[in-house]
């Protein structure tokens, strides 16, 4: 069936994502130093990283809102150093400034300008990277974040929405990640066209069932493909 919306994963699809998260976590811990020295003196990187993981054992639903989860670790170091929320959003907008300083892969742009008015564009993402922040929000015509609907890909119900905002059958879409359980199971799963974005060459997971997907090494190796389907 003749394709009308392209929906991209972002991080390793759009971008790479290595060291951008360990900096991110060091530049919201430089923000403590400099703001609450004694917050910071208590509680090492270490410490917060122990903190996030308890934190998901005993409250998994954060997994699907994860810039909340981010938050609660600042504020459970608030709450123990006798702090108000002004040390939680000052340290967490210290690690989202750098969590959005990432570098596009070079076919990104060249491709989102070849699909913009050809196609519905859109993201599916289970992260908190905000592609209006990074100056792309111009390509996209729907975003749909795990937050937005409390389900993070594979589940059905971040297709489901992505479908409903693009206003198009599931049919009539196909959607392009790295990974191939959240992204190639799950939108195959729902109907769509799915495409794994595999640069490295790695083989399937022994753990994963094949579904029909399509696997391309690089962005533009996705253009030609796109080219010639109708």
């Amino acid at each position: 069936m003749h394709l009308r919306a392209v929906s991209f994963d972002l991080d390793h699809t759009l971008w790479g994502l290595e060291g951008v998260l360990p900096r991110a976590e060091a530049r919201g811990h430089e923000w403590l130093r400099t703001h609450y020295p004694d917050a910071a003196a208590r509680y090492s990187p270490e410490q917060l990283t122990a903190i996030r993981q308890e934190l998901l054992r005993s409250r998994p639903e954060l997994r699907h809102h994860v810039s909340e989860l981010r938050k609660a670790v600042y504020r459970e170091v608030a709450r123990a150093c006798g702090y108000g929320e002004a040390l939680v959003e000052g340290a967490f907008e210290a690690f989202l400034q750098a969590r959005h300083e990432i570098t596009l892969y070079p076919e990104a742009k060249p491709l989102l300008d070849s699909l913009r008015g050809r196609y519905r564009l859109g993201v599916m993402t289970n992260g908190n990277a905000n592609v209006h922040r990074l100056g792309l929000g111009h390509y996209f015509d729907f975003v749909v974040a795990a937050i937005d609907v409390g389900a993070a890909k594979p589940d059905r119900l971040i297709f489901e929405a992505a479908c409903h905002r693009a206003g198009v059958p599931a049919s009539q879409m196909v959607h392009i990640g790295d990974e191939p359980e959240s992204d190639v199971i799950g939108a195959a799963g729902y109907g769509m066209r799915a495409v794994w974005l595999n640069q490295e060459g790695r083989d399937w997971p022994r753990d994963l069932e094949p579904v029909p997907h399509v696997e391309v090494r690089s962005l533009a190796e996705f253009g030609e493909w796109l080219a010639g389907e109708p």
